[in-house]
């Protein structure tokens, strides 16, 4: 689950820059966090912001299959490759500082997935629309931000539209690996060739829309920003930065 899930979420009726400033704080405070148990603690607030939308579940699993090849990897590399001292734990000799490591470095990308998949899941594109046209972002760049926010829905929806109608025309889609593969040409040409497509249409449209002109819109419907949200805002700004002056002071 990659894009926008309907609710009525704390998350889902709060301004879509508030929501993006707990998944950016996620984000930088990762990378302040240099011990294990700090990055867990961090993983954990990504997992309490993703139960505050409502999309845990479906939160968790994505950010965990997404991050599981780079857990396989830091497990091989830092682990089993590790340097000494090491710890034999049944056939597997494994280094201590390596798996240590590898806790840091994988508690940091769950947690900014989870993050950044739950800023996703809750953030309706059109409101965000509506608050950067509200804050003056030039046309181009809101119109940039919401295609990027909704290309895999999209993309998501043509293919089993796609794919229900070349099994409309008796496409089979089982038998042996070779068969399999041969069936994903019928899927994947109309499916490049549809993205294409759109993209002639967007440019028409943005052309018709004049997003090369430099005039200032006035949002139709901008989301409310309360003054609580702009204060909690700041506040985790204040905190990223005391994150990293922490940081460096450790390291003197």
């Amino acid at each position: 689950m990659i894009g926008y899930v309907a609710g009525r979420s704390p998350l889902h009726r709060a301004h879509p820059y508030t929501t993006l400033s707990l998944a950016a704080a996620i984000l930088f405070g990762a990378f302040a966090m240099a011990r294990p148990i700090e990055v867990w603690l961090l993983v954990l607030a990504a997992a309490l912001l993703a139960a505050v939308g409502g999309v845990l579940r479906t939160g968790a699993r994505t950010a965990l299959l997404l991050s599981l090849p780079i857990w396989v990897l830091l497990f091989v590399l830092h682990g089993l490759l590790g340097a000494a001292p090491r710890v034999v734990i049944g056939p597997l000799s494994l280094s201590a500082p390596g798996i240590a490591r590898a806790l840091v470095l994988g508690g940091r990308v769950t947690g900014i997935v989870l993050g950044f998949v739950t800023a996703l899941a809750t953030i309706e594109p059109h409101r965000l629309v509506e608050a950067m046209t509200a804050r003056g972002v030039p046309f181009g760049r809101t119109f940039l931000l919401a295609s990027t926010l909704t290309v895999l829905p999209r993309m998501r929806e043509r293919a089993a539209q796609i794919l229900e109608a070349q099994q409309c025309r008796g496409l089979r889609l089982g038998g042996s690996p070779a068969a399999r593969l041969r069936a994903l040409v019928p899927l994947a040409l109309p499916l490049i060739l549809g993205a294409l497509a759109e993209v002639d249409e967007q440019v028409l449209a943005l052309d018709a829309r004049g997003a090369a002109s430099d005039t200032r819109r006035t949002p139709l419907d901008p989301p409310a920003d309360a003054p609580w949200q702009r204060t909690l805002r700041w506040t985790l700004l204040g905190l990223v930065l005391a994150a990293y002056g922490w940081k460096f002071w450790r390291m003197r």
